[in-house]
């Protein structure tokens, strides 16, 4: 299988985090870019899902992919920055 792609990557592709922010507005949707930010730790919400598949040729596959893998991430850089006798 193939690695996801990274949500920085998705974010990227989509224009960056001012086009999605264009588009939300747009849309009638509430994304700001300080949100889009911190996707790349906490992963794209589902809710928004629809305005990253207008923007890009990724699938619901890839951002779930990407979710998943930004999510492990955040878990393992956690882990490590808390002292040993805080785990």
């Amino acid at each position: 299988m193939n690695e996801p792609p990274t949500i920085s990557t998705i974010i990227a592709e989509a224009g960056g985090p001012s086009s999605i922010e264009r588009l939300a507005i747009a849309s009638n949707a509430k994304i700001s870019r300080d949100a889009v930010y911190k996707w790349a730790k906490t992963g794209i919400p589902d809710r928004h899902w629809s305005i990253i598949l207008a923007l890009t040729a990724y699938g619901a596959d890839d951002l779930y992919r990407a979710n998943c893998a930004a999510r492990r991430k955040g878990e393992v850089v956690d882990q490590t920055i808390l002292p040993e006798s805080a785990q």
